[in-house]
C-alpha cells in the first residue's frame, strides 16, 4: 500500500529478499557448493503462495458471490483455490491428470499445456487445451489435440463435460460472451498452417467445430494466442505480427469496403500488422494487449502523437539472446495506418513501433548463459506485470510508451517465470519452478512510477552457494519438439527434448 512508512517498506523488503535467496540453515551447511543463480528482489513483497502448484503454467479467476476462485492449469491438471483471504487460500479441488487421462495415454506422464486458462465467469466453464506431447504421446502413434469442457459450477467439485478433438490444441479464448472458442496452434492437417479454429460452444456438451478458417498464416506457420480487449476485438499472436477482429456487430470491412455483420465465424478486420525485424528479429508475437475502453487507464497515457486505442503491446517470445538484448523483448506498437486492411494479405505492412523495452543491462538481470525472453504479461494502472522466464517477474511503468521505464523486479532462486496475473492489487505470479506466488508491490514501487524514476543499474552474476538435497533447482527449458522455442518444455532428466521425453 502507499500509505507504509519507509521503513515499513524497508523491512518488507529485508523479508522479501530472504524468503527469495535464503535456503534452510541446515541445507546450507550440510550442501555441495556450486555456481546458481542470485536471487534478487526490489520493490516486491511476497504474501503467500499457493501450496502445491509447482509446474503451474496459467491461471484465471471467477467470482461464486463473495467467494473469489483462482483456477490453477499446469502439468498437474486444473486446481482452483478460494483466494477471497489472500493471505490464507485454501484449495478447494484438484482435477487431476488421471481423470484427463485418454484411452492410450500414460497418466503418469505429464498433461501439457493448457498456457492460457480461459473461465466463463456466467456458466462457470473451465477451458483447458490439449497439446501433442500429452501424457507423453510420441509417434508414430495417435497423438489427439482439442479442448477439456470443464463444469465448474461448483469449484470444489470440477467435472469434465467432454474432450473435443480438433487438429491443434495449443491456447482456447472466450469470444463473444464466451459463445464462441477460438482456438490457436499449427494445423496438423495436411494443410500444416497456422490458422484459427472456430468452436460453438453455446451448448458446452456438444461442442461444435465449424467448417471455417479465421487469421490464416500460411505454411508452416502458426497462431499463438488470442486476446479480446474491452471493446470486444480480438487480437490474434502468432507468426508475422498481431492481427485485429471484429467478431460481433455491424462494421465496415476494410477488405471489400462493404459494411456487414461481423461474426465469430466470420470476423471483420479491425487493424494490425507485422513489426520491423530490428525490433522483433523472428517477427514471431506470442501475445498482446490493447488498452481501450475499461482498460484505456491501464495502458500508457493517450497523446495527440499516440490517441486512445491507438497502441498495441505485444511480445516476442525467441531465445536468441541469453540477456534479450537482440530477441525477446517487449514491443510497444502503434496501430495508426493499418485500419484499412494493410496489415492483411501476403506481405503484412509493418507497425511503427513506439517503444522497445528488455532487461538486458537493467537491474536485477543475470548477465551469461539464461534462459531469457519475453512471456505472457499483464497490466493495471499503467503498470506492466512481466514474465522473462529465468530474469523473473519485472514491473515497467509505461506512462510514456516510448521509454517504458523499470520500478520493481522479482527473481526468487531457481525462479522460472511464466506468467504474471494482476488481481485485486496483487500479482499471481505462475512460475513453473516455484509454483504461484502471490506477490505486492511496495511503496518504493510506487515513489519511483510517481516520479518517473528507472530502477538504478547494479551489476551482478551467478555466486558461488551451497546448495542441500532439499533446495531448488534450476529448471533446464529445451525446444519443444513440434514448436520448438516457440513454446519451450521443461527438460527429461536426460536434459533433451525427444518427441516424449518432456512430457
Amino acid at each position: 500500500m502507499r500509505v507504509l512508512t519507509a521503513l515499513t517498506a524497508g523491512l518488507m523488503m529485508a523479508l522479501t529478499v530472504q524468503d527469495a535467496s535464503a535456503a534452510p540453515q541446515d541445507a546450507q551447511q550440510d550442501g555441495v557448493e556450486e555456481v546458481r543463480l542470485a536471487a534478487a528482489a526490489k520493490n516486491v513483497r511476497l504474501r503467500t503462495t499457493l501450496p502445491g502448484t509447482e509446474r503451474a503454467i496459467s491461471i484465471a479467476f471467477a467470482q461464486y458471490g463473495r467467494q473469489d476462485v483462482a483456477f490453477v492449469s499446469g502439468e498437474f491438471g486444473l486446481k482452483t483455490f478460494d483466494v477471497t483471504d489472500v493471505d490464507k487460500p485454501r484449495e478447494l479441488d484438484h482435477l487431476t491428470k488421471q481423470e484427463m487421462a485418454l484411452p492410450g495415454d500414460d497418466p503418469s506422464q505429464r498433461f501439457w499445456e493448457n498456457e492460457d486458462i480461459n473461465v466463463d465467469p456466467k456458466r462457470k466453464l473451465a477451458f483447458l487445451a490439449r497439446e501433442v506431447n500429452s501424457f507423453g504421446r510420441a509417434l508414430p502413434g495417435d497423438r489427439p489435440t482439442g479442448n477439456y469442457i470443464v463444469s465448474a459450477v461448483n469449484p470444489a467439485d470440477l467435472r469434465i463435460l467432454t474432450f473435443h478433438r480438433q487438429n491443434t490444441g495449443h491456447t482456447s479464448t472466450c469470444v463473444n460472451d464466451c459463445q464462441y472458442l477460438w482456438t490457436a496452434g499449427r494445423d496438423r492437417s495436411a494443410d500444416n498452417t497456422g490458422r484459427i479454429f472456430v468452436t460453438d460452444i453455446r451448448d458446452p456438451r456438444n461442442p461444435k467445430e465449424l467448417p471455417v478458417s479465421v487469421d490464416v498464416r500460411g505454411q508452416g506457420k502458426i497462431t499463438h494466442d488470442v486476446q479480446v480487449d474491452a471493446q470486444g476485438i480480438a487480437w490474434v499472436a502468432g507468426d508475422d505480427g498481431t492481427r485485429g477482429y471484429w467478431t460481433d456487430g455491424w462494421h465496415r470491412d476494410p477488405l471489400t469496403g462493404k459494411i456487414r455483420k461481423a461474426t465469430a465465424v466470420d470476423p471483420i478486420p479491425y487493424a494490425g500488422g507485422n513489426v520491423p525485424k530490428i525490433d522483433m528479429p523472428t517477427r514471431f508475437t506470442h501475445n498482446s494487449f490493447r488498452p481501450a475502453g475499461r482498460t484505456l487507464a491501464d495502458g500508457p497515457r493517450p497523446t495527440r502523437e499516440n490517441p486512445a486505442g491507438s497502441l498495441l503491446l505485444h511480445t516476442e517470445e525467441a531465445f536468441g539472446s541469453s540477456t534479450c538484448k537482440d530477441q525477446g523483448r517487449f514491443v510497444i506498437s502503434s496501430l495508426r495506418g493499418t485500419e484499412n486492411g494493410e496489415g492483411w494479405g501476403s506481405t503484412p505492412k509493418e507497425m511503427k513501433t513506439v517503444g522497445v523495452w528488455s532487461p538486458d543491462d537493467q537491474e536485477g538481470t543475470l548477465p551469461g548463459d539464461v534462459t531469457c525472453s519475453a512471456h505472457y504479461f499483464d497490466v493495471q494502472q499503467r503498470i506492466v506485470a512481466y514474465s522473462w522466464y529465468e530474469q523473473g517477474t519485472r514491473f515497467l511503468d509505461i506512462s510514456n510508451p516510448a521509454k517504458p521505464i523499470q520500478i520493481a523486479y522479482w527473481r526468487p532462486d531457481a525462479a522460472t517465470s511464466w506468467a504474471p496475473y494482476w488481481h485485486k492489487g496483487n500479482v499471481f505470479v505462475a512460475d513453473i519452478s516455484r509454483g504461484v506466488e502471490i506477490v505486492s508491490l511496495t511503496k518504493g514501487a510506487y515513489d519511483a512510477q510517481d516520479s518517473g524514476t528507472n530502477v538504478q543499474l547494479v551489476t551482478g552474476g551467478p555466486v558461488k552457494v551451497k546448495v542441500g538435497p532439499g533446495d531448488r533447482q534450476r529448471l533446464p527449458l529445451v525446444p519443444h519438439p513440434d514448436y520448438g522455442y516457440a513454446c519451450p518444455m521443461v527438460a527429461s532428466r536426460g536434459g533433451s527434448c525427444g518427441p516424449a521425453s518432456c512430457c
